[in-house]
């Protein structure tokens, strides 16, 4: 009991899964295309609602169906004709929204109690006998009333308007109850080889014996449940999990072809001792020529994969159906067992690989009847990591890594790429290897000239990118330069007006081209520096140093403005507003000098007064006190380069430092990481790595780090095209990394992870694998 409660929780789940990533692509189409901001606004709050309560729906989901194993209940709906007086007063309680609810679940209930009657009730007798209590369908654990009851109940909790809600349970009717069928015939499956009633009789005349309620349909004639299949043996399951919900089977479509063989009296009794037997049985095992040629066949009728989820053939069942519609038996040699068993391990992985987008996946998924013939026809296949077939998976594969399906996907010209080699697999492989030589080399020609048209424009996005970050570092650092320079000064405006329209496009434009390293930067920044100096420089304490250091910096000065291509006038306006201010300054500094004189006389006569006059010492006026306290000062200040309380010129050296720690392109503020984060670190090693790109509002997008702008310190991903899809800063990218905004991509040929998935799942293995 316990194996077939694990079997159901791990179906559920996976099916569940699948149902809620339907329902998000389906909710985002329809929120696209709305018309009203009102209906766009409930569809994306569905959305951010059932991605916010993803995990608890799912495991509340599989806790509702495993709690029915420990207490079987009766979850089937009322079914009194809904024109009986107490449907219709019970149905006037109920609200217009849970009204369609309920009859979704009902509906559902009644599609699947019709198409899988058998099973059902084969599964009711045997889970009857192992169970305490009376089991029948009702209250069977895995019934559709149970299933489609345990979902009801999670979403109940959930606050979505009723278009969302109904979208969810269409997709529940789509991608899991339409195909509980599977999960019924692998449980029926499952019960017989643990000797649960392997053989019974018509299970629905057997409950009828019983006193049971018989189900909608019955089996007519007395025959046997096995015996009302179809002639041409037609089988649910032949695929394993990820087809489309709804779909006929695949193996029934393949089946077609053995119909002639079986005829109109192929009925096969369940214990007729036909189909695939265990080894040991008995049977004759099936020579290995001869699987590889069934294998073929079974190639060769494989129909087009047109749906976007990929489907794994069941090769055990499409071998069963065959040989019962043959009316053969036969055993699998031990090896060749095992080589099934790995090959669908392989592609299993394959399956739930999320480098790939669906489609894709879709498509390499086709290819596995070629691998499985390769590897049946040599033994050593999974040690020959240089195989072409090996090599042309892993290069779709690399080919596919960042490709996002769009609307019109089926037109893109890597899918039609993959779809036509994987056709050519298909139709032109039979025992020649040289098949994928061929189309190797066809593919490799394409992907080469993609990645060129991708490459060029990679390469533009990127110069693009980092031309803005140029420009933009050197903004800030010219910034940084002028705001240590003229920190809390006033400045005279023909003094302002040569720093911001002159210098800084100097400065600017030696910092793009030359750098900050640069002996011209360097001789610019003393430029700008010896310009402000010599308009507060206090005077006449400066007169020598400002004659000789005015000539130079009016050459300097010239050609600056030169070298800009100002027009002659203004680079006269521009020089005479400058010399017109220094000559002023040399003007209060004259006046200033022969105002010190005059006083230094006035002291002298002060002096020589109080050394004539021994007895009678001359009173000092507070105005002379005052006078001297100023003298002091303008004593100190000589030896002063700027007047007291003006805040000294940094030196060149210290504007480097300046520049070199100016913060550029400052993002908004994220909480600092500690230098031995984990993710931190990891953002030293991503370059050219491949990431699946999460939005809550957007759908996800696979992109790569193309380019790390150190001048901005970011991190630029861009798409398969080239085009950019995201900028983070180093901080941001940690963060983006940590809260799996930012979802690494396996590294890695595709085939050789599968190996390593297969080697530390299957065990031991009689079958030699080298990763």
């Amino acid at each position: 009991m316990n194996l077939i409660n694990q079997k159901t929780i791990q179906w559920v789940q996976a099916r569940a899964e699948e149902v809620f990533a339907q329902v998000d692509d389906s909710l985002f189409a329809m929120a696209e295309k709305a018309h009203q901001q009102d209906e766009q606004d409930r569809l994306f709050h569905a959305i951010r609602a059932l991605r916010v309560e993803l995990s608890d729906l799912v495991d509340g989901f599989c806790d509702g169906v495993e709690d029915r194993f420990r207490n079987p209940r009766n979850d089937h709906p009322d079914e009194e004709g809904v024109g009986s007086e107490a449907s219709l007063k019970s149905l006037s309680l109920v609200n217009d929204e849970d009204l369609e609810q309920q009859v979704a679940i009902r509906t559902m209930i009644s599609n699947i109690k019709r198409d899988h009657a058998e099973s059902i009730a084969a599964l009711s007798l045997r889970l009857d006998t192992l169970l305490p209590c009376k089991v029948y369908d009702e209250n069977l654990p895995l019934g559709p009333a149970a299933i489609c009851a345990a979902f009801a109940e999670v979403l109940e909790d959930v606050d979505i308007a009723l278009r969302a809600r109904m979208t969810v349970f269409k997709k529940f009717e789509l991608h899991l109850v339409n195909r509980l069928g599977e999960l019924y015939d692998s449980c029926n499956s499952l019960l017989i080889e643990q000797g649960v009633l392997p053989t019974i009789e018509d299970p629905l005349r057997h409950r009828n014996r019983n006193g049971g309620r018989s189900p909608q349909s019955t089996v007519s004639g007395g025959q046997s449940a096995q015996a009302s299949l179809p002639p041409d043996g037609q089988m649910a399951g032949a695929y394993g999990a990820g087809g489309p919900g709804g779909a006929q089977p695949a193996s029934a479509q393949l089946n077609s072809s053995y119909a002639s063989a079986a005829g109109s009296g192929g009925a096969m009794a369940s214990g007729g001792g036909y189909g695939l037997m265990p080894a040991g049985s008995g049977a004759a095992p099936m020579a290995t020529p001869a699987l590889f040629q069934q294998l073929g066949q079974f190639q060769m009728s494989l129909p087009v994969q047109s749906a976007p989820a990929g489907q794994l053939v069941n090769v055990t069942e499409l071998l069963q159906e065959h040989l019962k519609a043959s009316n053969q038996s036969a055993s699998l040699h031990e090896l060749d067992s095992e080589v099934i068993r790995l090959v669908d391990m392989l592609f299993s992985f394959m399956l739930e690989d999320r480098n790939l987008a669906e489609p894709v996946k879709a498509q390499l998924i086709r290819l596995q009847l070629p691998m499985l013939k390769l590897a049946v026809a040599d033994k050593a296949f999974f040690s020959k990591g240089g195989h072409p077939a090996r090599r042309l998976l892993n290069e779709m594969a690399d080919a596919a890594i960042g490709w996002q399906p769009g609307e019109n996907y089926l037109n893109d010209p890597l899918y039609r790429e993959i779809s036509t080699i994987v056709d050519g697999v298909l139709a032109e492989y039979d025992e020649d290897d040289q098949v994928f030589v061929r189309l190797l080399e066809t593919f490799r020609e394409f992907s080469v000239r993609e990645r060129k048209r991708a490459a060029v424009m990679e390469r533009r996005t990127i110069d693009e990118a980092q031309g803005a970050a140029r420009v933009e570092a050197a903004k800030t650092r010219v910034a940084a330069v002028f705001d240590a320079l003229t920190a809390e000064r006033k400045l005279p405006k023909i003094v302002h007006e040569w720093l911001t329209r002159v210098w800084s496009s100097i400065l600017f434009r030696t910092c793009l081209k030359e750098g900050t390293g640069s002996g011209l930067w360097r001789q610019h920044v003393l430029t700008a520096r010896d310009l402000i100096w010599s308009v507060v420089a206090p005077m006449p304490e400066s007169s020598v140093k400002m004659r000789r250091l005015l000539p130079d910096l009016k050459k300097r000065l010239q050609q600056g403005a030169q070298s800009l291509s100002l027009g002659a006038g203004d680079q006269q306006r521009l020089l005479a507003g400058l010399e017109a201010l220094y000559q002023e300054r040399q003007k209060l500094g004259e006046r200033v000098e022969s105002e010190r004189e005059r006083r230094t006389r006035e002291r002298l006569v002060q002096e020589l007064r109080r050394e004539a006059d021994s007895i009678l010492s001359i009173p000092v006026e507070e105005a002379d006190v005052a006078t001297l306290e100023s003298e002091a000062e303008v004593a100190q200040d000589e030896v002063r380069e700027l007047p007291a309380g003006e805040k000294a010129l940094p030196a060149v050296e210290e504007i480097q430092r300046v520049v070199s720690q100016a913060t550029v392109g400052a993002s908004p503020k994220v909480k600092p990481v500690p230098q031995d984060d984990h993710h931190w670190q990891q953002t030293y090693h991503l370059k050219d790595s491949w990431f699946l790109l999460r939005h809550p509002e957007k759908l996800p997008v696979r992109c790569r780090l193309a380019a790390i702008i150190s001048d901005l310190d970011q991190f630029m991903f861009v798409n398969r095209q080239g085009a950019k899809v995201g900028v983070y800063t180093r901080l941001e990218l940690a963060h983006a990394l940590r809260n799996e905004e930012l979802l690494p991509l396996e590294q890695g040929p595709l085939f050789e992870r599968a190996l390593e998935y297969v080697v530390g799942h299957c065990g031991e293995s009689k079958i030699e694998i080298h990763v």
